[in-house]
This record gives structure tokens, C-alpha cells and sequence, in this order.
């Protein structure tokens, strides 16, 4: 695909979210993308073919040209580009770091097993693609927490927080090492983890929290559901299993008295 011939689609594609071509239009043709952008025949030509892949033009029955489709407003305004090559590379890196993290430990995570199972990746060049450990970690958690978005909001402010800390200690039962890595405050914190706090922070304003509380209590919560989840971390694994039951009910205990303080406040 030549850059040229998706500049031109995207001036299309604008035109279409912008109303100035409506479904059931004609586009235009080779000859006139030609002439109004300067292209060469066979750019225009490719533009015209992008245009129907991305499914924002159909050819016309029993004539010559194509035409915006029905679906193509809602398609030219969900359109996203596809992603550069960087980031899915270092996409693979976060996911198999993730996964041998899961298997192995975060202390046993190395760059030349994470190159393997990213795909083949040299260790050399794994900097090019994240800056430093930190970096790594910081990705890692924002990851798990992408996959686990904050529940929609239902019932009492009290069920939601309820909800939500349990999702989180769910997530810390499956990736024993995410209490170590994930930070709720850290300037540099993921956007993903951060819509867990914001998610608490609305249901405490509903509840007549003003703002600054709102997010004091949020990350109150936040934080004991980590805090339970490090210490069952810190456990020799075959301690860990055994007390699962008892870091399940001393999870329960400590959420249950922290969301009854909140109620007396």
C-alpha cells in the first residue's frame, strides 16, 4: 500500500464522517482523484480498492464507479489506525513477559527467555522496544488490568466497591506477582489500573464524597486489596496454596470492616 493512496482514502474518509459525501453517493472516480490529487492512475486505482477493503465504497450494479455505502459513516468514524510496528512488537514482549512471569516468578523473568517466547527476539535490541525494568513491569500490570476493566455500575455505591475489590483480588490470586509491580499512584501509572481508582472514586462521589475524598477512600481501597495480596505473595508457594482459604477470609474480614468505616463517616 503506498502512503499516497491512504492519504487519499483518508481525505475520503473524513469527507464521509464530515457529511459531504452521504451514503449512496458517488465517489470519485480514477480520473478525478487523478486530477484533484495529483496521484497516478494506479494510486488512484488503489485508493478506489482501500476504499471497498475498509467497506466504506461498493461498486454500482450496472454501471461504472463506486458509491458511499449505508454502513460507511458509522465504519469512516470507528476507524482506527493500525497499529505501527513498534507497538506490536513490544505488545509480544509484554504479553510473554506476562505469561512466564505467570509461570516462573517475577524474579525469574530474563530478557533471553522473553525474546524467545516474543517470537525470537534478540535480548540485544529488547531496549529499543522498553526502556528499562521499571518500564517492563509497569506494562506488565497495565496489561493484566486492560483485560480486567472496571464492572459497569450497579446497585449501591457499597456493592460497587464490593465488586470492584473483588475483581481486583482476583487478579492478584492469578498473577501472583502483579502486587509487586502495579502502582495506583505512581506518575507513570498505567491508564488501565488507574480506571480502577476513578471507577471507585465515582461510586463514593455518589455517594456524596467530595472529590478529594473520593479519591483518598478509593485508593484506600485499592490498597488493602494489594496489601492482603502481597502478603499471601511474600509466602513460600506451597504456604500460599494452604492458605488460600485463610487469605480468602482475611481478605473478606479486612474489605468488609474498611467499606463499614466508610458507612459511619
Amino acid at each position: 500500500m503506498t502512503r499516497f493512496a491512504a492519504d487519499i482514502v483518508a481525505d475520503l474518509r473524513a469527507r464521509i464522517v464530515a457529511g459531504d459525501l452521504k451514503p449512496g453517493e458517488f465517489l470519485p472516480t480514477a480520473k478525478e482523484i487523478t486530477a484533484g490529487w495529483g496521484a497516478t492512475t494506479a494510486t488512484a486505482y488503489k485508493a478506489m480498492e482501500l476504499l471497498r477493503q475498509e467497506g466504506l465504497a461498493a461498486k454500482v450494479v450496472r454501471g461504472i464507479g463506486l458509491v458511499v455505502t449505508a454502513d460507511a459513516p458509522a465504519v469512516a468514524a470507528a476507524w482506527a489506525p493500525p497499529p505501527a510496528h513498534g507497538d506490536l512488537v513490544r505488545a509480544r514482549i509484554v504479553t510473554a513477559a506476562v505469561e512466564l512471569a505467570d509461570r516462573d516468578g517475577l524474579a525469574n523473568l530474563s530478557l533471553r527467555l522473553i525474546g524467545e517466547r516474543a517470537g525470537g527476539l534478540v535480548s540485544g535490541t529488547f531496549y529499543k522496544w522498553v526502556r528499562d525494568r521499571a518500564e517492563l513491569e509497569t506494562l506488565m500490570a497495565g496489561a493484566v488490568f486492560a483485560g480486567h476493566p472496571p464492572p459497569k455500575p450497579a446497585g449501591t455505591w457499597r456493592a460497587q466497591l464490593e465488586r470492584l475489590a473483588r475483581l481486583q483480588w482476583r487478579m492478584y490470586r492469578r498473577h501472583a506477582w502483579l502486587a509487586r509491580t502495579v502502582s495506583f499512584t505512581a506518575p507513570g501509572a498505567s491508564p488501565h489500573v488507574t480506571e480502577h481508582t476513578d471507577a471507585a472514586a465515582r461510586a463514593l462521589r455518589d455517594r456524596g464524597c467530595s472529590p478529594a475524598e473520593a479519591a483518598d477512600l478509593a485508593l484506600a481501597v485499592a490498597s488493602l486489596v494489594r496489601g492482603c495480596a502481597l502478603a499471601l505473595e511474600s509466602e513460600d508457594p506451597r504456604a500460599r496454596r494452604a492458605e488460600a482459604d485463610a487469605a480468602e477470609a482475611q481478605f473478606a474480614f479486612g474489605l468488609a470492616r474498611l467499606l463499614d468505616g466508610f458507612e459511619r463517616e
